[in-house]
C-alpha cells in the first residue's frame, strides 16, 4: 500500500498582530495530515516605489531582522509531525507570494486576510486580493480576530 503524501502549505506572513494565532486556526481548520509548512515574507523594499529611500545597508539589516522573524515564527510551530522551511524575499509581496504559491511545490496557500495596513474589520488586503485571484491552487483565508 502506498503512503498517503501530506499537505505542503505555503503560508505568507507579515508580522502584523495575532499572525501566530491566526495561522494555528488554519491549521486547526485544515485538520488533514500535513507534512510541510513554509512561511513566507516578503520586504517590500526592494518595490520600484522605494528605490530612492532605500540603499544596500538598510535592505541588509531589514532582511536580517525579518529572517530573525522568521526562524522565531517557525520555532513556535515546530512539531515532529510536519517539516518546516522559510522563505525570505524582496520585492513585491503579491507577485512573489503568487509566483512560489504557482511553483508546483504546493497543496495549499493559507493566508490572512488582512495584514498591517488595514484597520477597518470588513476590508480584505489587496496582497491577499491578489493571490486569490491568480493563485493556481485552493487559497484559504483566516479572518485574524477582531479587537
Amino acid at each position: 500500500m502506498a503512503q498517503r503524501k501530506g499537505l505542503s502549505i505555503l503560508i505568507p506572513v507579515d508580522f502584523s498582530p495575532d499572525t501566530e494565532k491566526w495561522i494555528k486556526n488554519a491549521i486547526n481548520i485544515i485538520q488533514q495530515d500535513i507534512s510541510k509548512i513554509t512561511f513566507m515574507y516578503v520586504l517590500p523594499l526592494g518595490m520600484k516605489e522605494l528605490e530612492d529611500f532605500t540603499d544596500e545597508k538598510s535592505i541588509k539589516r531589514a532582511e536580517s531582522i525579518a529572517k530573525s522573524k522568521l526562524v522565531a515564527l517557525s520555532e513556535s510551530f515546530k512539531i515532529n509531525q510536519y517539516k518546516i522551511d522559510i522563505i525570505l524575499a524582496t520585492g513585491d509581496p503579491a507577485s512573489l507570494i503568487i509566483d512560489e504559491a504557482n511553483s508546483g511545490k504546493y497543496d495549499l496557500i493559507a493566508i490572512g486576510h488582512r495584514g498591517y495596513g488595514y484597520h477597518e474589520q470588513f476590508f480584505i488586503g489587496s496582497v491577499t486580493l491578489k493571490v486569490l485571484s491568480a493563485s493556481k491552487i485552493p487559497v484559504l483565508v483566516i479572518r485574524k480576530e477582531r479587537k
